[in-house]
């Protein structure tokens, strides 16, 4: 019973993973393939932590992957990193390909409204296996495209590249697993006091608003985090050596704000 509940659980919490992965045209291979990275990481993590040596024998018993799979992730450190899909292969010969390029080398306006349209064409050369129209239809909704007047234009942003995210997603990584973590506890190992898990949600504010809102809630955030640290560190046994109490205890408080504009009809 509790197998069946983990599953449902597990579920759930793929969700807004999944969601990534429409969002930035990741498919599910390559979901599979991180997770199969991610199982591996994790489990070698646990073993380390009991002191134990990391086998693959281990490792395939906590995952459940196969030896070969073992053996090309965690040994050879070998991943099949994002797919060739559609929206991908699309895109790169867009990008790489003379045919599509202007003679200064950056992705050319394309023709897209008619059976022959040069968008079509490209389509065609990377897969027969979808209708161009869907294609279009997934660029559109990824926002890697725009319509004008002369036709489809690859959006700059795509190519020109930005920030390294890397970084930013450590950061969620670890934000994750510390609420996942607290959320288990609650569910599972309940104490007298819960631990902190609360969210204020309105979906009707006022967009001109937004922006103060923003502020006031980084604002309102810092002071917040601030005077907890300000407390926590009274009990922080490192600050206060003098203390005879016993230390070890781990305290971990996290904040998030998320304004966003309603989705274009």
């Amino acid at each position: 019973m509790l197998g069946r509940t983990y599953f449902q659980a597990l579920r759930l919490i793929l969700r807004p993973i999944a969601r990534f992965c429409l969002r930035r045209s990741l498919t599910v291979q390559d979901l599979i393939e991180a997770g199969k990275a991610a199982m591996l990481d994790a489990a070698a993590a646990e073993i380390e932590r009991t002191g134990a040596t990391v086998t693959i024998s281990k490792l395939r018993v906590m995952t459940g992957l196969h030896r070969r799979d073992v053996n090309r992730i965690y040994k050879e450190r070998s991943l099949n990193e994002v797919s060739a899909g559609y929206i991908t292969g699309v895109i790169g010969r867009w990008l790489t390909h003379q045919r599509y390029q202007t003679k200064s080398g950056t992705p050319r306006v394309l023709t897209c409204e008619f059976e022959d349209s040069e968008f079509n064409e490209l389509v065609s050369e990377v897969s027969t296996d979808v209708h161009p129209s869907s294609v279009l239809f997934e660029l559109e909704r990824v926002g890697a495209v725009e319509r004008s007047a002369r036709g489809l234009r690859l959006k700059a942003d795509v190519y020109s590249g930005g920030g390294d995210p890397v970084k930013i997603y450590e950061l969620l990584q670890r934000d994750i697993d510390y609420l996942v973590t607290a959320v288990e506890e609650n569910a599972f190992e309940p104490q007298p006091v819960p631990n902190l898990h609360i969210m204020t949600e309105y979906d009707n504010i006022s967009m001109r608003d937004l922006p103060k809102i923003r502020e006031w809630l980084l604002r309102q955030g810092s002071i917040f985090h601030h005077e907890a640290r300000n407390y926590l560190s009274r009990f922080d046994l490192d600050l206060n050596p003098r203390s005879k109490k016993q230390g070890g205890g781990r305290v971990r408080i996290g904040s998030f704000s998320q304004c966003s504009l309603p989705p274009e009809e």
